[in-house]
C-alpha cells in the first residue's frame, strides 16, 4: 500500500505565485490560483499513477489562526505580511476543488499542515506503507526514512532535471549535510528567516553540520561548547544556547496529532464526474473540463455548475471579494457596467469602443470663474465619485512651480479650466499682476481640498506624481489616485507614456502640445503668460483626454492580467517617490567647489600631457581631430569611419587603444572622465541646489525603463560613477545637515542571487546561503585554485564573468574587459557554463521564450516586451536574445527594491523610528535619521529590504542588505 500526501498549502502558493493573474468571467472573482491549484493536482494523479500507484491519498492544508509554535516563541511568523487581496477568497476554493477530486482535504486548527502529513506518514509507516510526501518543504526533510518508507517529492519544474525528482536520503545530505535523523539539529542551529525561526545568529547550513556531524546532536554540541576552538563560534553558541533549543522545538515536526481521519478513511477514491464537473463548470475552466471529460468518457453538459461556486451577483460566493464602501464610486460604477457573460477581454474591447465614438468638442469645455460654477463642478465629482484632475503651472520642476489653474473632467467630453495665476503683462520693472475674472488660489484650493483629499472619490492623472507634489506645497494630500501613464506602463512597458503619444495611440486624436500653444525655444512662454481661452482649450482637454485613456486602458488591466503589477508596483510606489523628491538631500557647496577645482588642475595637465604626445596643439574634445592625430598622423591600426567620413573615437575605440598600449588614448580617457565629472556634476550640482529648501531634489522617472528600474534627472544622481575614487569623492559632497546622519542601505549582489533562485544553480545557492564570497567561489570552481590565499586578479576575471554572463556578454566584450585574448576569454566562458549548466540551460530557455512569446517576466509577473524579438535584422535579433537574459534578473531586482521602498515607510512608522527615505539609487536606499538612532533604524531597514520578495515570492536564496551610518554618502556606503 502506498499513501501519497500533497502538500496543499505549498501548492496553493507555488500556483498563485507561478501563474498570470486570472479571473471568472462572469463576475471577475480571482480563481487563477484556483485554476492552477487544479491543473497540479490532475498533473500530480496522472504521473503517480505508474508502478506503484497510490492507494491512499489525502491532501493537507493549513488551518488559520495560531499554533503551539506561537506559545514556545511569540515572533514566530510574525513579520510574514497578509495573503495578497486576491488570494483570500481562492483558499476556501482550493478545498473545494480537492474534494471534486474525490480526494481528502484536511486541516485541523492548532496544528500546521507540516505537524498533520508527519503524523499520517509515521501512522502509514509503521502500518507497513510506503509514503509520499509531495513537497519541496525543506521542512519535511527530516522526515525522511533510510529505506525509503518515506520519501519527498519535488514536482516544481527544474532547468535540467526530470520533472519530477525524488528527495531521498542522499538528497537531504546534499541539502543540509547530514542525515535525515539530523536536519531538526542543523535547522535549530541556522535558524529560518523566512518562518523567524531565530537559530543561533551567525550560523549557517554548512557551519551547523560540521558542528553537528562533529558533535552528535544540539544538546551534546551545547554541553561541550565551550571546547570549541574559533573563538566566534564558541561565543556565539555560549551566548545564544537557549534560542538553539527553542528553535529546534520550533522545527520539530508533532508526530502525534490527535487527527479524525484514520488510514482507511484515505482510501483513495476514483474521480467521480458527478463531483468534478459542478465545481469545474463552476469555475468556468473549459480547458481542464474538456480534457476531464475525455478521460472520464463523460459528458460535461449533463452536469449543472454547483449553484453554492457558481457566479451570482444577489447571493456571491463565500470568500469572494466584495465592493468596499470604502472603495470610490468610480470603481463600483465602472464594475457595473461589465455585461453577464462577458470576460475582461470583451469588456476592454467594448470600452475602447465607446471612448472613440465620443467626438472631442473644445466648444464644450467650460471656464469657471465664479463660485458657482466652481460648486457645481465639485457637485458633479461628488455625483460621480471620480475625476481627471491636472495642473497647469509655472515650472516642470514641482519643488519651485506655482499654480496657474487646474482642469476638470467628470465624463468624456466634458471639461472645465480654473484660472487661478495668469498674469498681466509686465514691464523691465516687474510683472503686472494678474488678469482679472480670475478666482482666488485660497478659495478654489479650500472648494477642491474636499474632493482632492476625500477618500471615497478617485482621482485619475497622467503623470499624477507630479501634481500630488504641486497639490502638497499648497497643504493638500491627494488620494487615492489611479495614474495612467503607469496603468500604460504596467500594460505595454515604456513605448507609450506622454500623453500626446497615448492619445494618437489609443483615441486617434492628435492634442494640442505645448509648443503648438506657447511656442519653442528661447520665445517660449510660460503658462502663466498665456491668454486664458488659449489655455482653456489646452487644460480641458488635458483631462478629458486623461479620462477618456483611464476608460481604454483601466479594464485591460483583468483582460492582460496586469492588474496585479499596477497595484502592487507601481500605484503604490508613485506617492512614496513624491515624498522623496520632496525631501531631498543636501550637498555640500564648499566640496564641491574644491573638487571643481581639482578636477580642473588635473585635466589642464592631462590636457598638456596630450599635447606633448602628439606633438602638437588640439582640442581633445573634438573626435575629429582626435580621429586625425590618432589614425592619420599617428597610423593606428584599428581606426573604423562614420558615415560622415569622419573617425570614430567612441570611448569603446579609446579603451581597445588603451588596452593595446597607446599611451594618448589612455590619457584621453582619463581626461574625458574628469571633465565629464566636473561638468556633469562638481560644477552643475550647485545650479540644483532648492532656494527655498537649501537641498537637492532629483526627479524619478518611474515609467521610462524597460526592465522596471527607476531612472533619476534634473540632477541625474544615479550614474556617479562608485567605483573610481574620482566618483566616490563626490559622495562625499552630499551630507547630513547637523544633528543627522545618513545610512546608506544597499542590497548585495542583489541580480547574482535572483539568477541563482530562477536558473536554480545550486553551487551559487549554497554559496549564498553560506554566505561565501561568491567571486571566489566560482573563481575556485572555474580555475581549480583554493580560496585560501587565491590572488586578487584570479578573483577579478571571476568577478567579471559573473557579472558579464547576467547582461549575456560575448568572448569579444570579456576579453576587452580583462585584457585578454578573445579565445582566452571564450574558452573562460566554455567553463563557466560547464561548471555552471544551468545557467545556460536558462539563457537557452528565455532565447526561446522571447521568441516564442515576444516578451519575458520577472518572477512579480511583470512583462518586458520585445516586439522586435523576431526581426529579419541579425544585430538587432542577437541585442534582443542578450536583453531577454538579463531582462528577468534586472526586473526582478528592480520590483524587489520597488516592494521594499512601498513597504518602509508604514514599517519605520510602526517600529516608532523617525527616518526619512531620500534616495533610491539601483540597488541602495539612501535615509536621513537623527545623529544617535541609526542603531534602532537600520534592523528595521535591513529587514523590511530584505523580506521584500515575501510572501509573492520565496526566494531559494537569502537576500543579504549591508548598511551603514555616516555624515556623508561616501563613508555611509
Amino acid at each position: 500500500m502506498h499513501l501519497l500526501l500533497v502538500d496543499g498549502s505549498g501548492y496553493i502558493f507555488r500556483a498563485f505565485h507561478a501563474l498570470p493573474p486570472l479571473s471568472r468571467k462572469s463576475d471577475g472573482l480571482p480563481v487563477g490560483c484556483v485554476q492552477g491549484f487544479c491543473n497540479m493536482l490532475y498533473k500530480l494523479t496522472q504521473d503517480m499513477d505508474g508502478d506503484e500507484p497510490p492507494t491512499h491519498m489525502a491532501v493537507i492544508f493549513d488551518a488559520k489562526g495560531k499554533t503551539f509554535r506561537d506559545d514556545i516563541y511569540p515572533e514566530y511568523k510574525a513579520q510574514r505580511p497578509p495573503a495578497p487581496e486576491e488570494l483570500v477568497p481562492q483558499f476556501p476554493l482550493t478545498r473545494s476543488a480537492t474534494r471534486a477530486f474525490s480526494i481528502p482535504s484536511i486541516e485541523m486548527e492548532g496544528w500546521e499542515a507540516d505537524d498533520i502529513m508527519a503524523t499520517y506518514a509515521c501512522m502509514a509507516r509503521d502500518a507497513g506503507m510506503k509514503v509520499t510526501i509531495a513537497s519541496s518543504d525543506k521542512d519535511l526533510m527530516q522526515l525522511v526514512e533510510p529505506d525509503g518508507s518515506i520519501r519527498l517529492l519535488d514536482t516544481i519544474p527544474r532547468p535540467g532535471q526530470p520533472p519530477l525528482r525524488w528527495i531521498g536520503p542522499d538528497e537531504v545530505f546534499t541539502k543540509f549535510g547530514v542525515t535525515p535523523d539530523k536536519v531538526i539539529d542543523v535547522q535549530a542551529l541556522c535558524g529560518d528567516s523566512v518562518d523567524n525561526v531565530p537559530g543561533v545568529p551567525g550560523i549557517g547550513v554548512k557551519t551547523a553540520a560540521e558542528l553537528i556531524n562533529t558533535y552528535g546532536d544540539l544538546e551534546t554540541l551545547l554541553e561541550r561548547a565551550t571546547e570549541i576552538k574559533q573563538n566566534a563560534r564558541r561565543e556565539k553558541l555560549i551566548a545564544n544556547a537557549e534560542l538553539a533549543r527553542v528553535s529546534k522545538r520550533l522545527v520539530t515536526l508533532e508526530r502525534q496529532v490527535p487527527v479524525e481521519i484514520d488510514l482507511d478513511g484515505l482510501v483513495r477514491q476514483p474521480m467521480s464526474p458527478s463531483a468534478l464537473f459542478p465545481f469545474l463548470k463552476a469555475m468556468e475552466f473549459a480547458t481542464i473540463t474538456k480534457r476531464l471529460a475525455t478521460l472520464l468518457e463523460a459528458n460535461p453538459d449533463d452536469f449543472a455548475p454547483d449553484p453554492e461556486l457558481a457566479a451570482n451577483r444577489d447571493n456571491p460566493v463565500p470568500g469572494a471579494p466584495q465592493k468596499s464602501t470604502t472603495l470610490s464610486v468610480a470603481k463600483a460604477k465602472l464594475a457595473a457596467n461589465v455585461v453577464p457573460g462577458s470576460g475582461p477581454a470583451r469588456f476592454a474591447a467594448e470600452e475602447h469602443a465607446r471612448v472613440k465614438a465620443v467626438p472631442v468638442d473644445y466648444h464644450a469645455y467650460e471656464i469657471v470663474t465664479t463660485p458657482d460654477r466652481l460648486e457645481a463642478w465639485i457637485a458633479k465629482i461628488v455625483d460621480k465619485g471620480h475625476f481627471a484632475v491636472d495642473t497647469e503651472t509655472t515650472s516642470l520642476d514641482p519643488q519651485v512651480a506655482d499654480i496657474v489653474g487646474i482642469c476638470l473632467s467628470t465624463e468624456m467630453g466634458t471639461g472645465c479650466y480654473i484660472p487661478v495665476g495668469h498674469a498681466l503683462p509686465g514691464d523691465l520693472l516687474g510683472g503686472g499682476g494678474l488678469v482679472e475674472g480670475q478666482l482666488p488660489i485660497g478659495f478654489v484650493l479650500e472648494a477642491l481640498k474636499r474632493v482632492l483629499q476625500d477618500p471615497a472619490i478617485l482621482k485619475i492623472g497622467q503623470n499624477a506624481k507630479y501634481d500630488t507634489e504641486v497639490f502638497a506645497r499648497y497643504g493638500i494630500s491627494m488620494a487615492p489616485i489611479d495614474d495612467t501613464m503607469l496603468i500604460s506602463y504596467a500594460l505595454d512597458g515604456p513605448r507609450y507614456n506622454g500623453l500626446d503619444v497615448l492619445a494618437d495611440h489609443w483615441l486617434n486624436h492628435k492634442t494640442i502640445t505645448f509648443g503648438e500653444l506657447a511656442g519653442t525655444g528661447k520665445a517660449q512662454k510660460t503658462f502663466d503668460q498665456l491668454e486664458i481661452a488659449a489655455a482653456a482649450r489646452y487644460a480641458a482637454e488635458d483631462a478629458d483626454i486623461t479620462l477618456r485613456l483611464w476608460h481604454v486602458l483601466k479594464p485591460r488591466l483583468a483582460a492582460e492580467n496586469a492588474t496585479t503589477v499596477y497595484e502592487t508596483l507601481e500605484r503604490p510606489l508613485s506617492p512614496v517617490l513624491a515624498r522623496m523628491e520632496a525631501r531631498g538631500i543636501t550637498v555640500d557647496r564648499q566640496i564641491l567647489a574644491r573638487l571643481s577645482g581639482d578636477f580642473a588642475q588635473r585635466a589642464a595637465a592631462l590636457e598638456a600631457e596630450a599635447h606633448e604626445m602628439a606633438g602638437q596643439s588640439f582640442n581633445l574634445g573634438s573626435p575629429k581631430q582626435l580621429g586625425e592625430i590618432l589614425f592619420d598622423k599617428m597610423g593606428l591600426e584599428g581606426g573604423t569611419k562614420t558615415k560622415t567620413g569622419a573617425w570614430s573615437t567612441g570611448a569603446d575605440v579609446l579603451e581597445d587603444l588603451a588596452l593595446k598600449g597607446i599611451p594618448l588614448a589612455r590619457t584621453i580617457v582619463d581626461w574625458r572622465q574628469l571633465t565629464k565629472l566636473k561638468g556633469t556634476y562638481t560644477d552643475a550640482l550647485p545650479t540644483y541646489i532648492n532656494a527655498r529648501t537649501g537641498r537637492v531634489h532629483t526627479s524619478y522617472q518611474q515609467a521610462s525603463v524597460l526592465t522596471g528600474r527607476l531612472s533619476s534627472n534634473e540632477p541625474n544622481l544615479q550614474n556617479i560613477p562608485v567605483r573610481t575614487e574620482d566618483g566616490r569623492k563626490i559622495r562625499t559632497a552630499f551630507i547630513a545637515p547637523p544633528g543627522k546622519v545618513l545610512i546608506s542601505a544597499d542590497y548585495s549582489q542583489i541580480e547574482l542571487r535572483v539568477l541563482a533562485h530562477i536558473a536554480d544553480i545550486q553551487a551559487l545557492k549554497d554559496a549564498f546561503e553560506e554566505g561565501l564570497d561568491i567571486h571566489a567561489m566560482t573563481a575556485s570552481e572555474m580555475f581549480n585554485v583554493p580560496v585560501e590565499g587565491m590572488p586578487s586578479d584570479v578573483r577579478r576575471r571571476a568577478k567579471a564573468i559573473n557579472f558579464g554572463i547576467i547582461y549575456g556578454i560575448s568572448a569579444f566584450g570579456l576579453a576587452n574587459q580583462l585584457g585578454i585574448e578573445r579565445s582566452v576569454a571564450g574558452d573562460y566562458i566554455k567553463t563557466y557554463f560547464e561548471r555552471f549548466p544551468g545557467i545556460k540551460d536558462y539563457m537557452d530557455a528565455q532565447k526561446m521564450r522571447v521568441k516564442a512569446d515576444g516578451f519575458v517576466t520577472t518572477i512579480f509577473g511583470r512583462k518586458i516586451q520585445f516586439p522586435n524579438a523576431n526581426s529579419g535584422n541579425p544585430s538587432e535579433r542577437s541585442f534582443v536574445e542578450r536583453a531577454s537574459i538579463n531582462a528577468p534578473i534586472q526586473g526582478s531586482a528592480a520590483d524587489i527594491i520597488r516592494r521594499a521602498m512601498i513597504r518602509m515607510e508604514p514599517e519605520l512608522a510602526k517600529a516608532g523610528v523617525d527616518a526619512q527615505m531620500l534616495l533610491q539609487v539601483h540597488d541602495e536606499l539612501i535615509f536621513e535619521v537623527p545623529e544617535g538612532t541609526q542603531d534602532q533604524a537600520i534592523p528595521v531597514i535591513k529587514r523590511v529590504m530584505e523580506k521584500a520578495a515575501e510572501p509573492a515570492v520565496m526566494l531559494s536564496v537569502p537576500i543579504q542588505v549591508d548598511a551603514h551610518a555616516a555624515k556623508n554618502w561616501d563613508e555611509a556606503h
